[in-house]
């Protein structure tokens, strides 16, 4: 599900939690009528009143200031009989408070201040959602990395942890600055258990949380994709993938390959999203089996410095480690 379909769908569970409240709120005055003698006469009044000001407001007969400022008045007075009688029945003003779910947005799921944007209650559960169709849990991200777990040795001009210190903060900047990021793409390269798939979590959770739409899928699930997409000659298949304002695509070469679909389909791909300067991140366990196995046509984008950083993952599998921190 894409993220217009994802939040024309949440609009629609805002719109029956509206009605489902207004119901609520409806009971809710009627059992305070039945309780207060008077009520619903005084309540009648005040929104007649105010129906007539609203009428005024729109098609005024005639510019009358001295109407307006008596209204004002009668209504603050029947506000004060109700308060008044509310009291003597024993119940607080608040009992005729409407009933909102959220009281920022009152259950609109926007605001306006002036423009409209989302309420925070509704990016929140879009958001949630989002990373749910992902297919992410709520572990990997950049506040949950911890450094610790790699290797503090340095055999190499730098250690195991310091050069996945530096890779998280290369991805933390280009998940917080996206779209607007020094390079569109990404390439992760180094053998399992080293962190790629965390920081590419972890990106897709920040980018996803600020707002826009991402894509994670496997390499093997994109060539599924690619294949139906070739066999049954419906191009349309892959138009989400190309679109897609950030597209990651993990654990690339683990995937069969297929003659004419895996290099030509991936090729088409990546030309399209470049040529629409869509941003894509791409994690593998190949490094310089990368322009044998996917051709120097494809490599040679990924190598361009211009537009793709490569990040380069070192040192021990930390999986065995993890599983030590969790017994």
């Amino acid at each position: 599900m894409v993220r217009d379909q994802m939040i024309a769908l949440l609009q629609d569970e805002y719109e029956a939690r509206r009605v489902k409240n207004l119901a609520a709120y409806e009971e809710r005055v009627d059992a305070v009528c039945t309780k207060c003698k008077g009520l619903e006469k005084l309540l009648n009044e005040r929104r007649t009143m105010m129906m007539s000001g609203i009428r005024n407001a729109f098609y005024p007969e005639q510019k009358n200031e001295g109407a307006n400022a008596s209204m004002a008045n009668a209504l603050q007075e029947l506000s004060v009989k109700i308060s008044a009688l509310l009291k003597q029945c024993g119940l607080e003003p608040s009992a005729l408070d409407p009933i909102y779910t959220c009281e920022i947005c009152r259950d609109e799921g926007y605001v306006y201040d002036p423009s409209r944007r989302m309420c925070a209650c509704f990016e929140a559960e879009l958001n949630r959602r989002m990373l749910r169709e992902l297919g992410l849990g709520g572990e990997q991200t950049f506040e949950n990395f911890d450094p610790e777990i790699f290797s503090g040795d340095a055999p190499s001009p730098v250690s195991q942890r310091q050069m996945m210190k530096r890779n998280r903060d290369v991805c933390e900047i280009y998940a917080d600055a996206f779209p607007d990021t020094e390079f569109f793409d990404m390439l992760f390269t180094g053998q399992s258990g080293l962190g790629k798939t965390y920081l590419m979590h972890a990106v897709a959770h920040r980018v996803t949380e600020r707002g826009y739409h991402v894509i994670y899928i496997s390499a093997f699930k994109l060539l599924e994709t690619m294949r139906k997409a070739y066999f049954s000659n419906n191009s349309g298949l892959l138009d989400e993938l190309i679109n897609v304002p950030l597209l990651l695509i993990d654990d690339l070469g683990t995937e069969p390959l297929m003659e004419n679909i895996t290099v030509t389909q991936l090729f088409n791909l990546l030309n399209e999203r470049q040529n629409k300067e869509r941003h894509t991140v791409i994690s593998t366990n190949l490094d310089d089996e990368l322009k044998t196995r996917y051709t120097e046509r494809i490599t040679s984008r990924w190598l361009d410095e211009s537009r793709c950083k490569t990040l380069k993952f070192i040192g021990d599998d930390v999986r065995p480690t993890l599983k030590k921190k969790t017994l």
